[in-house]
């Protein structure tokens, strides 16, 4: 084995340009299907950092009718899930708290999370630092928080005495009316540790939230229905399992406890289970990047089989090198083994370039990658990747050795070694070398027309209008400072809604700018659930109508700074803002008027069909709160461009946060220091947490699809280059061995277009063979591609037109060069062997 790795050796290095194309070929498979994989790994294959995580799930409320899969629920029914389930050991409770932090540092807007006592032991990780509450300081209701790491080393620089410490907590829930608190820190969390999300910087316990006592003992109003449900699976319990067995006990739930009549948005007690890994990654991104990860695997195919034809022409210069080791004894075995020695170690050498090619492709993928894709900060080369590329190269090795070596070791060393005698044999590698090509044009075809179906889909969502005019916006996402006069309700309101005029007044100054307005949100993200009455008629129940409907709060100036059509009506004013502040607080009063409001499109088709909906007035479900319509406002895609608008309702902004929307005359990202000044010339302690533009919060939404659509095109690219190659190699070959036939065609008569013709056509059938069996193929793996297509079918005739012509323009230019070269053959020179 020895010899044979010595000998494979020097010949490979007398070979050089031989040598380096196979090693470069095979590096490029190998270091794009180890890149590709390492995302793979990291986002979907290693374990999430908790004990044993593939027995964690969550548990949310299924609500069927409004198609809503993963709604809150209420503590009460958590506490009967747990107590009935015989496949959960346990299980905690979780929601969001956004919050200010105050004090001696610079005031910090984060994520807060309230969390029952007993979530960090069923996630099975104990704190960095400390320890995490216990169920009495949970039974206590006792002011204690634990922090996660990142906060821990950026608030507090990593002192080791941050615990007993005590932190003041402003802008959240709890100190909406009795002001700012103070928390002891008791503990700080792992580095790595995250809990729902990375964007959570600290944990606060369940109980301390401020309308715990009424709520945690409450099944059906919305306001209890808050949290979100983690469990951990016993022993031997599956997802799947679980499903059934908490499905049998929402049926036993909806016997036992019949929902009011008065509360219309209640959705039943149907449970959805799902995965922790499941929740963190999402179903559709695991699945896209398992589709990147097979059509990678194409390309390193197809590179394979470029490297076999490579080493089965250099077979055929080999016959009578092989013949003599024959004639002088050597069995088939041997001969089989040599040439597979060698084929291992060019496989090994790509591999080790492929190796480092895929390192330098994993930095470049989490630098171009989208933010959304979650967990791709975690990619590392650990052993499970090198152990791939170990496993990937000596396939690689076996899959372009074999055909050839085989070929090799059985051909007849009495016809190689008479004089001119190789063409027998030649033919024969001919025919297999063909074979070879016609597969990989097949490949070709799959990853074009995935490619493509990809492409014209981004095309179809780039096409669709999102409702306004997003270019040139600047996006400012602000926080307003927590209250320190104590105001009343009504009064802090009113304080909000003026600083927020204020902010957009002074932008709109600002040189460049052309007007500017608010809104509280400005993307809609998650699944809206918002429920409302028609005044006058019978609350909507769950089986009549199952779109969603979402809730925006906007400041005058909006609509027309983002350039929203008006279909009918009004758009809102300041008086509007202003009454509608002193109308919440006057609620109750008989004689006091409806709040103005202002509907879309779509929520006047769905509530309001052939009806003239200005007048008309909603009532707020759970709190029988008015609004009047006084107008209707065009439709616009705030959930993506991929997504359907739904129906909207806006009311007058009140909130300490939101975004404050720009319009620019020129590049809006020029007046983003201007904008941070104007703000804080008016409150000086106002929180700038964000300053982005429209058009890359729209980008961002579809930021998945396109970095999918890029990757998945470059190997299209690469596979098309390896099908030309591999074309023009064969046809260049074949020319080759038929020069004397050539010649004697010529002689007889032949003319050049003649034999321009014969070769092309000859190369052309492989492409329509290899065009033929790639569709078959395509007419299946498309279907499973369904799910990543937008505004086309699986079976876009289009697409495969254009893929067609496409590979046959490149079909065509690969065989027109070796063919205009065998045109130009001299008979005399072809023939003077014979």
């Amino acid at each position: 084995m020895l010899n044979d790795v010595r000998y494979g050796l020097r010949l490979l290095f007398a070979q050089r340009g031989f040598t380096g194309v196979v090693i470069l070929t095979l590096a490029l498979g190998i270091g794009a299907n180890t890149a590709i994989f390492s995302v793979v790994n990291a986002v979907v294959l290693r374990p999430l950092p908790f004990r044993e995580p593939d027995r964690l799930a969550m548990l949310w409320t299924d609500d069927v009718a409004r198609g809503i899969h993963e709604g809150f629920t209420s503590y009460l029914t958590m506490t009967d899930w747990r107590s009935r389930s015989q496949l959960f050991s346990d299980m905690a409770i979780f929601t969001d708290n956004p919050l200010t932090l105050t004090g001696f540092y610079e005031p910090e807007r984060v994520k807060g999370e309230f969390v029952s006592a007993n979530l960090f032991p069923l996630l099975g990780i104990e704190p960095f630092l400390g320890q995490t509450f216990s169920a009495d300081q949970e039974e206590q209701r006792e002011q204690v928080v634990v922090l996660s790491y990142g906060l821990w080393q950026r608030r507090y620089g990593g002192a080791s005495d941050v615990v007993g410490k005590s932190l003041e907590i402003d802008g959240d829930q709890n100190s909406y009316k009795g002001g700012p608190r103070a928390a002891r820190i008791i503990g700080v969390m792992p580095a790595g540790f995250y809990f729902p999300d990375k964007e959570t910087q600290l944990w606060e316990p369940a109980t301390v939230y401020w309308r715990w006592k009424r709520e945690s003992v409450e099944r059906f109003l919305g306001d209890a229905r808050r949290w979100g449900v983690a469990g951990r699976l016993k022993t031997g319990a599956t997802i799947r399992d679980a499903q059934v067995e908490m499905t049998s006990i929402g049926q036993r739930m909806t016997e036992a406890y019949p929902a009011p009549a008065k509360v219309a948005d209640f959705p039943g007690f149907a449970v959805n289970v799902v995965s922790l890994l499941d929740q963190v990654t999402g179903k559709k991104l695991q699945f896209a990047l398992w589709v990147l990860l097979g059509a990678v695997g194409f390309v390193l195919l197809m590179a394979c089989v470029n490297v076999a034809n490579l080493l089965l022409a250099r077979a055929t210069a080999r016959e009578r090198e092989f013949a003599i080791r024959t004639a002088l004894g050597a069995p088939r075995g041997r001969l089989l083994r040599q040439l597979l020695t060698e084929s291992a170690v060019l496989a090994g050498a790509g591999g080790l370039l492929g190796l480092a090619l895929a390192a330098a492709g994993v930095r470049l993928l989490a630098f171009a990658a989208p933010k959304g894709i979650p967990r791709l900060d975690e990619i590392k080369l650990d052993t499970r990747l090198l152990l791939f590329t170990l496993i990937l190269s000596l396939l690689a090795g076996i899959l372009f050795g074999l055909v050839p070596a085989w070929k090799a070791s059985r051909s007849d060393p009495n016809q190689a070694l008479k004089e001119g005698g190789g063409s027998s044999a030649g033919l024969k590698l001919l025919q297999v070398r063909g074979l070879l090509v016609t597969m990989e044009c097949a490949l070709a075809v799959v990853l074009l027309v995935s490619a493509g179906l990809l492409i014209h889909s981004l095309l179809r969502l780039q096409s669709v209008e999102p409702g306004f005019k997003p270019e040139n916006v600047l996006l400012t996402r602000v926080s307003l400072p927590p209250d320190r006069q104590k105001r009343s309700g009504e009064a802090t309101f009113a304080h909000q809604q003026e600083m927020f005029d204020q902010f957009a007044d002074r932008i709109a100054a600002l040189p460049g700018v052309k007007s500017s307005g608010a809104v509280g949100n400005f993307l809609i993200k998650g699944t809206p659930d918002e429920t409302i009455e028609i005044e006058g008629r019978s609350p909507i129940s769950n089986g009549e109508d199952t779109s969603q409907l979402a809730s925006s709060a906007v400041s005058p100036g909006f609509f027309e700074t983002m350039g929203v059509p008006l279909i009918r009506g009004r758009f809102f004013t300041r008086a509007d803002a202003v009454a509608a502040n002193r109308i919440l607080f006057a609620f109750g009063n008989r004689q006091t008027p409806p709040e103005a409001v202002v509907v879309n499109e779509t929520f006047a088709r769905r509530f309001f069909p052939g009806e003239d909906p200005i007048g008309k007035r909603l009532i707020y479900s759970s709190k029988k709160y008015p609004y009047e319509i006084i107008g209707v406002a065009g439709d616009m895609h705030r959930q993506g461009l991929e997504k359907e608008a739904i129906a909207e309702y806006f009311v007058a902004l009140r909130s300490s946060t939101a975004d404050i929307v720009a319009r620019a005359g020129s590049d809006p990202l020029a007046l983003a220091a201007n904008v941070r000044d104007a703000i804080r010339s008016v409150e000086e302690t106002a929180m700038v947490l964000s300053i982005t533009t429209v058009d890359t919060q729209l980008g961002e939404l579809s930021a998945q699809r396109r970095f999918q659509t890029g990757l998945l095109a470059l190997f299209a690219a690469i596979a098309l280059a390896l099908a030309m190659v591999g074309i023009y190699g064969i046809m260049h070959y074949s020319v080759a061995q038929r020069r004397q036939e050539i010649g004697i065609r010529i002689a007889l008569g032949a003319r050049s277009s003649h034999v321009l013709r014969l070769i092309i056509g000859q190369g052309m059938k492989l492409a329509l063979i290899g065009l033929c069996l790639g569709f078959i193929v395509n007419l299946w793996l498309t279907e499973v591609m369904g799910h990543l297509l937008f505004g086309v079918t699986a079976h876009d005739p289009w697409t495969f037109g254009g893929v067609a012509l496409l590979l046959g323009a490149v079909a065509m230019l690969a065989c027109y060069i070796p063919a205009r070269r065998a045109a130009k053959v001299d008979p005399m020179v072809a023939l003077r062997y014979e």
